[in-house]
């Protein structure tokens, strides 16, 4: 007899992404997981995203669409969402991005057998805004190493993120950050656990104009070096030496370059970009 699965919810916010949000939906809808709810927050979309998220939960009874007639952020969004989520464990997702058929399964696995992580990510293909890969985004998979890191990089892909509801739902992101909500979540979650990413392919991140992140790359920044200065104050996060140097040493760099050259060093230390056969092989072991 299979035991029964327990529920996960996704939350997800969204505004204004009609030409990929069907996919972002479908791509839920088509895990080989299937006790799920999805939780959707339109955030006040005026293109067509409304109509094909209503006409998705008329379909699915596992898909709840939430409305907000003006927009709040997203940090109230997800806040909203969180109120609603009724899972054992909770998964992030983006309206704009895609969730491998394994991604639901794979990570609450890992969950179910390593009890001290309280947040798990993984690896992401990077796709343009036609779908197509052009890049490999790596995050490593050691706790230690995540904890540390977070002064200095994003541990785990937000939008990959499944976490333990019992403490996910304790937490909340501040609703005035328009961008970079998620490195003082991960320092409320660090009181609760470790965080963690499975090593194989889970998500298609997509970087295209509706990416919150680089809309105002050095806004991001100077929010994320105020979330890490909260973590440390308000969520007992105790820093390395290490991460204090490089965290002073990124905001020098972002003050002093012009946006797009910070963009291009980020994407060159982060991404691993397929210009050949050979990479494009390395890809396909690690979706595995």
């Amino acid at each position: 007899m299979k035991l029964k699965e327990p529920l996960i919810s996704v939350i997800m916010p969204v505004k204004n992404a009609g030409d990929f949000v069907g996919a972002a939906v479908e791509s839920i809808i088509d895990q080989t997981y299937k006790s799920w709810e999805m939780i959707v927050v339109d955030d006040g979309s005026t293109d067509e995203t409304g109509k094909i998220l209503q006409k998705f939960a008329r379909k699915d009874k596992r898909i709840t669409v939430i409305t907000n007639k003006k927009s709040k952020g997203i940090g109230a969004s997800l806040n909203l969402a969180l109120t609603k989520a009724k899972g054992k464990y909770i998964a992030r997702m983006d309206g704009d991005d895609i969730s491998l058929p394994n991604r639901l399964a794979t990570q609450v696995a890992f969950l179910q057998k390593h009890p001290k992580i309280v947040a798990v990510g993984g690896q992401a293909e990077m796709i343009d805004g036609e779908g197509e890969i052009f890049a490999y985004k790596h995050f490593p998979t050691d706790s230690t190493k995540l904890r540390e890191m977070i002064m200095w990089m994003v541990p785990i892909q937000h939008p990959i993120m499944m976490a333990r509801g019992e403490a996910y739902k304790q937490c909340r992101y501040d609703e005035t950050f328009k961008t970079a909500e998620d490195v003082e979540m991960f320092m409320q979650l660090l009181k609760f656990g470790e965080l963690g990413n499975v090593p194989k392919v889970v998500y298609q991140y997509r970087k295209a104009d509706t990416s919150n992140g680089y809309h105002n790359l050095k806004q991001t920044f100077y929010l994320t070096l105020l979330g890490r200065y909260r973590g440390i104050t308000k969520h007992g996060y105790t820093p390395s030496v290490k991460g204090l140097v490089l965290s002073l040493m990124q905001l020098l760099v972002v003050t002093l370059l012009p946006a797009k050259w910070i963009i291009r060093l980020y994407e060159s230390r982060r991404f691993l970009w397929l210009v050949s056969q050979q990479l494009g092989q390395k890809l396909a072991l690690a979706r595995g």
